[in-house]
């Protein structure tokens, strides 16, 4: 099977790309020949320390198949070698969190088929002939909320990931496309939809990082309800075509 596609991001408004705290992988075009195809997009929770450090850990080590501990490791010692005041010591012990979305797209002798694991509100919708078939873990956009589970970088600061990890399989065919999102912006093509939008079209027209930009500050600015169909946040997205 074939798998091309492109990553795009921004971060939140008033912020610097260096203060991005989601993550994707790959996060450069891809056009891959390949039995399977696995990428990630993760979302840091911005009120922790050194977020951004552990989504990218994530996103990474779940398209490599490192397993949680040791994504927790590299955490651990990517943070120790900085020079941290003690206040900041003190949120290290306490840890990161983020939440994560993981797709893997097989050719198979039992044909062809994906699957998704999810921790949190960031989504992967599956789109054929311009339907979304899927939108995997959150299908409403009622149902995101500020409090997502998330996955913690500290093993013995809450439940384990395991216990908060949902999973979805699923068969593709030649042509089929799939969006990984983080959750502002799968929120937002939710409600897109709702109003009857194309929003895989859209999300198909995002070819360049000026697309993305002219589509968020847009949303972000027109109102439903007297709030934003976007909210101002990390936006993050994985788009990509396979073919047989």
């Amino acid at each position: 099977m074939r798998v091309t596609g492109k990553t795009f991001w921004l971060p939140k408004k008033g912020n610097s790309d260096e203060e991005w705290e989601d993550a994707a992988y790959p996060l450069n075009d891809f056009d891959e020949v390949t039995e399977e195809f696995r990428c990630a997009v993760a979302d840091g929770a911005t009120e922790t320390s050194f977020a951004s450090t552990w989504s990218q850990i994530l996103a990474k080590g779940y398209v490599h198949g490192e397993d949680l501990e040791q994504s927790r490791q590299k955490w651990h010692e990517d943070v120790r070698k900085k020079d941290l005041a003690w206040y900041a010591e003190e949120k290290l012990a306490k840890g990161a969190y983020a939440a994560v979305i993981g797709l893997s797209i097989k050719n198979g002798e039992s044909g062809n088929t994906y699957s998704a694991e999810a921790v949190g509100d960031s989504c992967v919708i599956h789109a054929r002939d311009n339907e979304i078939l899927n939108c995997f873990p959150v299908n409403n956009a009622d149902h995101f909320t500020n409090f997502p589970a998330l996955i913690c970088s500290n093993p013995d600061a809450f439940v384990d990931a395991d216990m908060k990890k949902l999973s979805y399989e699923g068969n593709w065919q030649d042509g089929d496309r799939f969006f990984l999102l983080s959750d502002a912006i799968a929120c937002w093509a939710l409600r897109r939809q709702g109003e009857s939008k194309n929003v895989v079209d859209i999300l198909d027209a995002i070819n360049t990082r000026d697309d993305l930009v002219r589509l968020v500050e847009r949303e972000r600015e027109e109102l439903l309800d007297g709030r934003p169909f976007m909210k101002n946040d990390d936006v993050t997205v994985i788009s990509l075509t396979v073919s047989a």
